[in-house]
């Protein structure tokens, strides 16, 4: 199997996997959020601004596949090779893990809020940063892996 195929297997696992639980974790508890839900917090932690859960989840996935796909054509054209695949192998594994946890976070903060206003605070992000890293290097490992 060429570098190009374990590649893109590899992109297109991830793409599908991150996309699936991104929307299949709000479907799950969707009897418990607010119709719309908090999407925006201000800075001392008060919900800002609302979205329909429909429109927060579209958004979300069609950046996931806006990426991945630039990443994914990138690589099949052989544009990406060696080092350019295990790098970018590190970034869509970051970008798909901060992506999953923004609505995971989302979706906790929304839990039996009657409305958005009464969402609770959106915590969680350190450590979502902080786990970036190891998902970084699980990326590039992936990545070196599908070019060697």
């Amino acid at each position: 199997m060429g570098i190009r195929r374990r590649y893109l297997g590899w992109v297109a696992g991830w793409t599908l996997l991150v996309g699936v639980l991104m929307v299949a974790v709000p479907l799950l508890v969707r009897a418990r959020l607010p119709e719309p839900i908090a999407v925006e917090w201000s800075v001392v932690g008060v919900p800002e601004s609302s979205s329909s859960l429909r429109d927060f989840l579209f958004g979300k996935v069609v950046w996931w596949v806006v990426v991945a796909g630039v990443w994914a054509v990138l690589a099949w054209r052989g544009v990406l090779r060696g080092r350019g695949l295990a790098l970018t192998g590190a970034v869509l594994a970051v970008f798909g893990w901060v992506l999953l946890g923004t609505v995971v976070l989302t979706t906790i903060a929304n839990l039996d809020a009657p409305r958005f206003r009464e969402a609770s605070e959106l915590t969680g992000t350190g450590w979502l940063a902080l786990t970036a890293a190891p998902i970084a290097w699980f990326g590039w490992r992936m990545g070196a892996r599908a070019a060697d």
